[in-house]
């Protein structure tokens, strides 16, 4: 090795055999490489590896010494792609393994091999500091020469150094190439003395091993190289280096901390971790995912040696290291790692103030005379200036010191003075200019700088006064005039500071976004990036002569201009049952995007820029986004494009009105015609209808009929009480000519229809099925022919019902179908109909599902099928997790559903209807009560403590436990009878009804548990208090007895079950209302109190209801409010609120007695 680098290659050779295998074939092949055998070399060096590697059993063993250097700069030359892979995996197994003295070499030709792929800035390894070892210094200055890169006249001196150096120790290889490049320099003693060396030892010249390339040859030359493999930057990187500084303004100290951040399965990165500066300086070339300016900040670390300990400690340069990390993006405070910091370059200036009788000069920032070639200034909480010293700043510093005052009369030698300076120092002067500064107009437009942060951005305005040069001022700050050297001359010019300020307002009142952001120390910060979009939109519109978008550290986001329904084309036609819709939005001249990807891209944006790619956005117009939304949410993907319900075509109509450009078929033409034709539709209310109708009960039916009419669905959700089946009615008698009729009703509402229906329509033949021969009933149904059943007997002859074609089918208290699992539900939606509609004074009672399968029947298909309507409606609004969301949600299903539903509620319509009264009377339980209560929830949950699994696959033993609870809660009785305990709600249910039948008063008694009703009828019994009394087992001819007997006078109080009798049947004798316990669901309550408060009351109606205080009975009260907005946010605008879930019902039952 000795030999080789003093030139002796025969002495080289000579020596050869007295060595093993290995070695003896490894300096063969450098010998053969020096004497210019390249091709025989390299074979011969890949065999030496394979027997080094066996005798050593050492896999990624590299060779010792310079051998191993000229080696992978042999396999670099040319452009032999299998070469440079075997050199780049030769330089990952060298720079990796155990440090030693040859690292320093391969990192820098792991560096010449980046450089030469495009992969890495040459100016990376300009940076670099100057090596300490004689080989190092060789092959250093050779990537100098080989990148002609200007540092190498700059390395002059110590290249001279190199020469004297290894002349000296007869290091002849190193010698020779030393002078050589002095020679490359100029020195043509040098290049002789080269020459001389070469031919003495018979080596060749290292210099011309590489073709020297300029800079955008080599850029050239890599864009060649991609099509060969070469490697490129990649995108999403999983790793990064972030830098983390602390500064100290009272002694201008500067920490650099920097750390190896991951990126986690979300997409995130981690907090990181410190990255060895060791590891930094050694490996910077070899650590993928560095970017050249981070190689440039690394190359300022150097190793420095204590006298205490034989062991360098790493540092940074750290005036170099910062001015190599001006305008980097990851650069964060150490005390606050997600706090972005922004460093900036800059210069001193002199500045010239005329105040208190004289002219003071001062150089800003000051100059500490500690020599440092860097002054750190903090100009906001996040963002410092880097300010460079030079020797002229030094010097002006000298002689100004902390401020020079100057008498205003030597005003004409202070001019002079400024323009023998102002080549060396940017002037701001209240005094003008000098004589020799060629006048120039100041720039007016307002320099908008853009930088990351957080999310988004942050905004900065500023002003250039000397365009193409000169420093950066915030608007109408500072002196007037600037004098300052740009293009190699001096020039001054003169700010009009009034202007500057007028059109940094007149920018700000242009971009109203600005007023969400945070402004401090003149930064506006816009953390979200829907609100940067909106910003870079906004400054769209402004006069683009009058400002200047920059962005320092990169675009962060492009938005396109605002893109109109104008530059839509869309094609609407017909598919069976569905109206498909396709199209092309001509976002410019050369993209344009077809409909169904468009709609997916809104899919994932949550305001109207739609992402297009990387930080690339469209912006819809305000108009043109709500159109598409309201298509994506009433529509389903198909094709390219999108399919659409008929009766949720209002969605794609308004978007074709607006359209830049229609094609539809005459299906579609057809649909529109029908739709006009209906508003010129009246409906002509049957002669034979045997009543008045009120104002809002004809509307009622002229809605319906129109509804028909379209062939359409409807739902009739009047308030209970208001006549419902009367309208019903006036609608069965208009359409009855046409076909037979179907109502479907609740058992204990049957009657009441075929009575009414006798009484307002009298020309209807009634028929109630479940008499004589069933199948006979339905074969022969004709006109004018009303069939009326319960829902039992449809689930029970579901079969023969489905064969019939009806021309108009009714669902009265259509809540009975809420849920489309049962076998109830499947025998409505098989039912055959020309029109149907639904009666239900509570269209919702638990969940918005069972508004679903409501439509589901009325109008099949409108909300899409289950999963899509949970998706699209049900979970934004029911979860109430993302408000804007639900509140969008709530907003688009009402409009849906809004032709086909129609509600009035007593208070809109019955002015007339006497005033209802709610009361909650609290009911304290006994001592001993209150002890059985609470052990019997201790138990409960004991018991589910021993069922596994979460509380969702627990929900029907909760519920189990919750009844009891409710149970003991009305009556010890009725969970533990053997302790004989009186009952406390029974004692104030007797207080309150001894009242109330001394004062003539008639009351309704509801529970919802049948054996409580039975003890309430022995104390009736036992008191001699007249009662009537119907649950589930009442059969129906006796309910209508029982019913017309009370309201003829017999009885003072009517004891009903909750679901027996809470609706369809009329009680208005009764002017009290007394419910038991409370019901999960208000909404039956309300409809049995309805049984007394509705049309006929005469006088006001007072409603009780008894809850056990401190138990779960508050909590179902509680829990009532949130039942009722679920409905009134779709049909009178409120809030949603969710559903109840297992877990909640868990947390009642751990609730515990409430104090």
């Amino acid at each position: 090795e000795d030999a080789i680098v003093c030139g002796r290659l025969d002495d080289a050779t000579a020596l050869l055999a007295g060595l093993g295998d290995g070695a003896a074939a490894y300096l063969s092949s450098v010998v053969a490489l020096l004497r210019g055998d390249d091709d025989l070399a390299i074979d011969a060096f890949q065999g030496a590896l394979k027997l080094l590697r066996r005798e050593s059993g050492k896999r990624k063993l590299v060779f010792g010494g310079v051998g191993g250097h000229l080696y992978v700069a042999a396999l670099l030359r040319g452009a032999d792609a299998k070469r440079h892979k075997l050199a780049e995996t030769y330089l990952d197994y060298a720079l990796h393994g155990q440090h030693s003295a040859d690292s320093a070499v391969y990192q820098h030709l792991s560096m010449l091999r980046q450089i030469r792929a495009g992969t890495m800035q040459a100016d990376a390894l300009a940076s670099r500091n100057w090596e300490s070892r004689l080989t190092a210094q060789l092959f250093q200055a050779l990537l100098y020469y080989w990148l002609a890169l200007p540092q190498l006249e700059a390395r002059r001196p110590e290249l001279e150094d190199l020469l004297r150096e290894s002349s000296a120790a007869g290091f002849w290889l190193i010698a020779a190439h030393a002078a050589a490049l002095l020679g490359h320099l100029g020195d043509e003693e040098q290049t002789r003395y080269a020459a001389a060396l070469r031919r003495r030892h018979g080596f060749t010249d290292l210099c011309a091993w590489f073709e020297r390339q300029e800079g955008w040859q080599r850029q050239l030359s890599a864009l060649i190289n991609l099509q060969q493999g070469a490697p490129a930057a990649t995108q999403g990187a999983s790793s990064r280096l972030v830098w983390l500084i602390a500064h100290d303004p009272r002694y201008g100290d500067i920490e650099i901390e920097p750390r190896e951040q991951k990126r986690d399965a979300r997409g995130n990165w981690s907090k990181g971790r410190a990255l060895a500066l060791k590891r930094l300086h050694e490996e910077a070339a070899q650590i993928d995912f560095l970017s050249p300016q981070d190689l440039r900040a690394a190359a300022t670390i150097a190793p420095h040696r204590e006298y205490y300990s034989s062991a360098p400690r790493y540092e940074f340069n750290a005036p170099q290291a910062l001015a190599a990390l001006t305008g980097h993006p990851l650069v964060f405070w150490l005390d606050s790692p997600d706090t972005r910091v922004e460093l900036l370059a800059g210069a001193p200036e002199l500045h010239i103030k005329a105040q208190q009788g004289a002219l003071w000069l001062s150089l800003q920032p000051p100059i500490p005379d500690n020599g440092a070639p860097v002054v750190v200034t903090k100009e906001t909480p996040t963002r410092l200036r880097v300010v460079s010293i030079l020797d002229e700043h030094r010097r002006i510093a000298a002689i100004v010191g902390a401020g020079l005052a100057v008498p205003l009369h030597a005003e004409k030698q202070v001019l002079q003075a400024i323009g023998a300076i102002s080549s060396l120092v940017t002037v701001q002067s209240d005094i003008g200019g000098a004589d020799n500064a060629e006048p120039v107009a100041a720039d007016s437009r307002l320099h908008i700088h853009l930088l990351p942060y957080q999310q988004g951005l942050k905004m900065q305005i500023q002003v250039r006064p000397l365009e193409g040069g000169g420093a950066y001022y915030a608007p109408g700050s500072g002196a007037e005039s600037v004098l300052a050297e740009v293009a190699g001359k001096p020039v001054q010019a003169k700010r009009d500071l009034f202007a500057e300020r007028e059109a940094r307002r007149e920018l700000i009142e242009a971009c109203p976004v600005l007023d969400e952001a945070h402004e401090e120390h003149g930064e506006w910060l816009l953390g979200q990036p829907a609100t940067c979009l909106q910003l870079l939109v906004e400054l769209q519109d402004v006069n683009p002569d009058k400002i200047v978008l920059a962005w320092p550290e990169g675009e962060s986001f492009r938005v396109s201009r605002r893109v109109e329904a104008q530059q839509l084309r869309l094609s609407i036609k017909s598919e069976k049952d569905w109206f498909a819709a396709s199209g092309e939005l001509q976002i410019d001249e050369e993209k344009v995007l077809d409909l169904r990807t468009l709609l997916e891209l809104m899919a994932n944006s949550k305001s109207r820029f739609i992402e297009l790619g990387e930080n690339q956005f469209l912006a819809l117009n305000d108009e043109l986004h709500r159109r598409l939304q309201e298509l994506a949410a009433f529509g389903e993907a198909h094709g390219k494009g999108v399919r659409v319900h008929p009766l949720a075509s209002f969605a794609l109509e308004e978007l074709a009105n607006d359209a830049g450009g229609l094609k539809a078929d005459q299906r579609w033409r057809e649909h529109l015609a029908r739709l006009e034709d209906q508003s010129s539709f009246t409906p002509r209310l049957p002669s034979t209808l045997q009543a008045e109708l009120r104002d809002y009960q004809l509307a009622g039916f002229e809605w319906l009929a129109r509804l028909a009419h379209w062939g359409v669905g409807a739902c009739l959700a009047d308030d209970m009480g208001l006549g419902k089946t009367l309208q019903a009615l006036a609608l069965i008698l208009s359409r009855a000519p046409h076909g037979p009729t179907l109502v479907i009703a609740p058992t204990s509402v049957c009657m009441n229809w075929l009575s009414e229906a006798a009484r307002f329509a009298p020309t209807l033949n009634l028929k109630l099925f479940g008499a004589g021969d069933r199948a006979d009933t339905l074969a022969g149904v004709q006109a004018f022919d009303l069939v009326v059943a319960s829902y039992g007997l449809l689930q029970q002859e579901a079969a023969l019902f489905a064969d019939v074609k009806w021309h108009t089918i009714v669902l009265d208290e259509a809540q009975a179908i809420k849920n489309g699992a049962t076998k109830r539900s499947q025998a409505v939606m098989a039912l055959q109909g020309d029109f149907r509609m639904v009666a239900t004074g509570t269209p919702l009672e638990n969940h918005l599902g069972e508004l679903w399968n409501l439509f589901r029947f009325i109008n099949p298909g409108l909300l899409g099928n289950l999963e899509q309507f949970n998706l699209r409606f049900a979970a934004p609004i029911e979860r109430a997790q993302d408000k804007p969301a639900e509140a969008q949600a709530r907003l688009r299903l009402r409009r849906l559903i809004a032709p086909f539903i129609l509600r009035r509620t007593k208070t809109q319509v019955l002015a007339e209807l006497p005033s209802r009264t709610e009361i909650t009377l609290p009911v304290e339980l006994s001592p001993q009560e209150t002890a059985l209560y609470e052990s019997l929830r201790r138990a409960a949950l004991e018991k589910l403590a021993a069922v596994e699994g979460p509380a969702a696959k627990k929900a029907i033993q909760i519920l189990a436990e919750i009844m009891k609870l409710r149970r003991a809660c009305c009556n010890p009785q009725l969970v533990a009878p053997e302790l004989g305990l009186a009952s406390s709600k029974l004692a104030a249910f007797a207080g309150l009804l001894s009242g109330l039948l001394e004062n003539r008063h008639k009351v309704l008694v509801f529970s919802q548990f049948v054996d409580h009703l039975s003890l309430i009828r022995a104390h009736l019994e036992q008191h001699n208090v007249s009662y009537q009394y119907l649950d589930g087992s009442t059969p129906m001819a006796q309910r209508k007895e029982r019913v017309d007997a009370f309201q003829a006078g017999e009885g003072e109080v009517f004891l009903i079950s909750l679901k027996a009798g809470g609706m369809g049947i009329n009680l208005t004798a009764a002017d009290y209302v007394i419910h038991m316990d409370p019901w999960w669901n208000p909404a039956v309550e309300d409809q049995a109190s309805d049984r007394a408060h509705r049309m006929g009351q005469l006088r006001p109606v007072t409603i009780y209801r008894l809850v056990a205080r401190h138990t779960i009975e508050e909590s179902i009260v509680e829990l009532h409010q949130h039942k009722r907005d679920l409905a009134d946010s779709l049909l009178e605008g409120s809030d949603a609120a969710a559903r109840m879930s297992a877990g909640d019902m868990l947390a009642m039952l751990q609730e515990g007695l409430k104090k």
